[in-house]
């Protein structure tokens, strides 16, 4: 089953504004560096496993403003900073980057993973008790 842990921003991180910074993200299970182009190929195939059982695939990033670390409002999902489909293999060891070029402006974020199969659907897991296979947290860009 497939597990992922947000390594840097860490929660309450504070980040200078308009400053490139890097991403890093901890997967287990994923086989990453799978995406198929979404325009001609979008949920068009099953997911698929490895010789090892691990989801071949990727992972996405989403970064939201949310106004603050304490909100009780859930962002609008239409609505991101940042976004990417992290396309490569990683360190293959379960590690992910991907580099916010430019950074962000001043402001208080949520940043999540959403790991997908090769066609871009969520993944599917085997049993619903069990951890998430996503990770989000809050950081700060500014003061």
């Amino acid at each position: 089953m497939i597990s992922s842990i947000i390594i840097y921003p860490q929660p309450g991180d504070k980040i200078t504004p308009n400053t490139t910074f890097t991403i890093r993200i901890q997967t287990r299970n994923l086989r990453a560096g799978y995406l198929v182009n979404p325009s001609s190929s979008y949920y068009t195939a099953p997911q698929d496993l490895d010789e090892n059982g691990n989801i071949i695939g990727h992972c996405h990033v989403t970064i939201q403003e949310i106004g603050t670390l304490r909100t009780l409002e859930p962002p609008d999902p239409t609505k991101f900073a940042f976004f990417k489909g992290i396309d490569d293999s990683g360190d293959g060891k379960g590690g992910l980057s991907t580099e916010v070029t430019g950074g962000l402006p001043a402001g208080v974020y949520r940043i999540c993973t959403m790991i997908a199969a090769r066609n871009h659907q969520p993944v599917v897991m085997p049993v619903a008790q069990r951890g998430a296979q996503d990770d989000c947290t809050k950081f700060v860009v500014g003061e």
